[in-house]
């Protein structure tokens, strides 16, 4: 699931490039579109769920799509006030963030492995970055952090819970829109190609956001905070095939590292897990 959302929010920026839009014109079209899908969705399957039934009188959906909601705002703060080298350096902090928070809050220690492949993922997406970095400001900067730190909270709370909050980020979809309409209704600007931007809020944005936000009810938070590094990884990948940018030597190198630290990562845990309950029936 976690690679699926991943995977998924790396098209997410070449389909914006596409529509041409205003930022807030984004921000408030992504927050409804996946307010909407998630609403349908809710209502249709939720009684084939463990979801909550009474969405909005459980505490723990309120919290985490609160702070999801907070995470977009903040992430396209960021995004238009600093480098995009300086967003995805920072972003990239929000698994070791989660791997500090999961230690008072989830009680659930990281392992050596989950430490070595988050140094691996921050090195790769230096070595990504390092030609851009350091031309952005610190308003964006200060936005990105604030980003990687709700969005790393976000998924530990989720993961406390124990609950289904696929859905969480419909509510935070709320949030941001009613952040952003007041401005679109201000500027008044309309997407270049409202198609792309459709297939983005309908299609992409929400099946990242219910199956991120459900992988932490099987593995731990930071786990899931270092397949949000895809995106830094594809996205130019997407750009270069659609916009025919060029990425430079890093974008490979780093990116390389990246998905093996990962895949590495990934294939280490559930070499473990397998083992761990191929030995159970032995013992008893």
């Amino acid at each position: 699931m976690a690679f699926i959302g991943g995977f998924a929010l790396s098209i997410d920026i070449p389909l914006i490039r596409l529509a041409g839009s205003d930022p807030y014109v984004v921000m408030g079209a992504r927050g409804l579109g996946i307010a909407l899908v998630l609403a349908l969705y809710w209502r249709f399957f939720a009684r084939r769920t463990n979801m909550p039934r009474e969405l909005f009188a459980d505490r723990d959906f309120i919290i985490v799509g609160a702070v999801s909601g907070l995470n977009n705002i903040f992430f396209s703060l960021a995004v238009f006030n600093t480098s995009t080298a300086n967003v995805v350096f920072i972003l990239a902090f929000n698994a070791m963030l989660a791997a500090l928070l999961s230690w008072p809050l989830t009680r659930e220690r990281p392992t050596t492995a989950t430490w070595m492949a988050i140094i691996a993922t921050l090195v790769g997406v230096g070595i990504i970055v390092v030609d851009g970095f350091g031309t952005g400001n610190l308003v964006g900067d200060i936005c990105a952090l604030i980003c990687a730190a709700l969005l790393a909270l976000s998924l530990t709370l989720a993961r406390r819970s124990g609950k289904d909050l696929s859905l969480a980020p419909g509510f935070g979809g709320v949030v941001a829109a009613a952040f952003a309409l007041p401005m679109v209704l201000w500027t008044g600007t309309m997407p270049e190609a409202p198609l792309w931007l459709l297939a983005d809020v309908i299609i992409l944005v929400p099946l990242a956001g219910i199956t991120l936000w459900l992988a932490p009810r099987y593995i731990p938070a930071p786990q899931v905070a270092l397949f949000y590094l895809l995106e830094t990884v594809l996205a130019p990948l997407w750009v270069w095939m659609v916009f025919a940018e060029v990425p430079g030597k890093n974008v490979f190198i780093g990116g390389a590292l990246v998905i093996a630290a990962i895949a590495g990562h990934a294939g280490w845990e559930l070499y473990i897990r397998r083992n761990s309950r191929l030995r159970v029936p032995a013992s008893v």
